[in-house]
């Protein structure tokens, strides 16, 4: 075994966030690895806050996500604290606990007597924690924080990754919408010079004009010309 990596968590959780499935299926094995690897766990949960909408990215069963549901509806609670403040929130006995006091009966309701939550700074606008529950009280000792905050920091690392190139996905695609836009635009304009024996510019202002006249967007008014002129159909970019 890895000296670094005794109990093979690290080993385990790096497994799951690069099988290549998709995020909700990475997720569900993430809270899977951390129940089965933090000492005292038995059910786990993964809170994300993005903006001002928090949620439930996966779990291991219905009992986190109904406590969960509870601290989103009440408006906090340790999960939604440990992802806004960055800090690790540890209940270790529900029924003595002051720090959430209409949030806590309710745990001890669902039978559920200690928890910790582990932040996920992952970006200015997306934060979260994982979450681990136990039906006893003092269920989670230092061995549990050191496994549980080494298993965030991983997953905050890829949930940070994956937003990253999530993003430049997304302007990559937009990057190229605006050039098939802009291709189309450039080939009506070219119809237009030929057609009536005008400069670019003037084909151009005469598209514009038509554009305000009748109402329609440019990139619709050339794809209408553009197919119109070849007798072949020409697709538009979904507009954003």
């Amino acid at each position: 075994m890895n000296p670094i990596d005794p109990t093979g968590a690290l080993t385990e959780l790096s497994a799951a966030l690069t099988a290549g499935k998709d995020m909700s299926q990475i997720l569900d094995q993430v809270v899977q690895v951390v129940r089965q690897h933090v000492p005292g766990a038995e059910q786990s949960s993964m809170t994300l806050v993005r903006g001002n909408k928090a949620a439930t990215a996966a779990s291991t069963g219905p009992l986190p996500v109904a406590l969960d549901e509870i601290q989103y509806d009440q408006g906090y609670g340790p999960c939604l604290d440990a992802g806004r403040c960055d800090e690790v929130m540890h209940i270790d006995d529900m029924s003595t606990e002051q720090r959430w006091p209409e949030y806590t009966p309710l745990a001890v309701e669902h039978g559920v007597h200690s928890s910790l939550s582990l932040p996920l700074p992952v970006e200015n606008y997306l934060v979260g924690a994982l979450n681990v529950y136990a039906t006893r009280v003092g269920a989670f000792t230092p061995d549990s924080l050191s496994v549980g905050t080494a298993l965030a920091g991983h997953v905050t690392a890829a949930l940070s990754f994956a937003e990253s190139s999530h993003g430049h996905r997304l302007r990559a695609d937009n990057l190229a919408k605006a050039m098939r836009s802009r291709d189309v635009i450039e080939q009506a304009k070219g119809m237009i010079m030929a057609q009536r024996k005008i400069s670019a510019e003037a084909a151009f202002s005469m598209l514009r004009k038509l554009s305000m006249d009748e109402n329609i967007r440019l990139q619709e008014l050339a794809v209408s010309i553009v197919t119109s002129a070849s007798g072949h159909p020409v697709r538009l970019p979904d507009p954003e």
